[in-house]
C-alpha cells in the first residue's frame, strides 16, 4: 500500500495546490496506521478492534484525498484498492469486533 501512495505523491494533480501536500500527509497517516497495527497484532481483540476502526477512518481520508487529487488510471486504481481494503476491514469488524 505504501508504494501506491508514494507513487501518488510524484502524480501531477489537477490545479489543486494543497493536493501535494495532502497526498504526502495521507502517506504519512498510512505509515503510522500500519505500524499501529502492527503494534496490536498480540493484544487484546479491543486493542485490535480499536486499530481496525482507526484504520478504516484513515483509509476513508485516503480515498478522499485521491478522489479529489488524482484522475483517470491511477485515480481508478488507488481509490479502488483503497475501496477493496476499507471494505475487508469493515467485514473484519464485523464479525470479530461486537460495539
Amino acid at each position: 500500500m505504501i508504494a501506491v501512495i508514494t507513487g501518488a505523491l510524484s502524480v501531477t494533480t489537477p490545479a489543486l495546490a494543497d493536493c501535494k501536500a495532502d497526498l504526502a500527509a495521507v502517506d504519512t497517516s498510512f505509515t503510522e496506521t500500519l505500524k499501529r497495527l502492527e503494534s496490536v497484532a498480540k493484544g487484546t481483540q479491543a486493542q485490535k478492534c480499536a486499530a481496525y476502526r482507526s484504520h478504516v477512518k484513515i483509509m476513508i481520508n485516503g480515498y478522499n484525498v485521491f478522489m479529489r487529487c488524482m484522475s483517470g488510471h491511477e485515480q481508478r486504481e488507488n481509490a479502488g484498492q483503497m475501496s477493496d481494503s476499507i471494505g475487508d476491514f469493515n467485514e473484519l469488524i464485523k464479525r470479530r469486533c461486537s460495539r
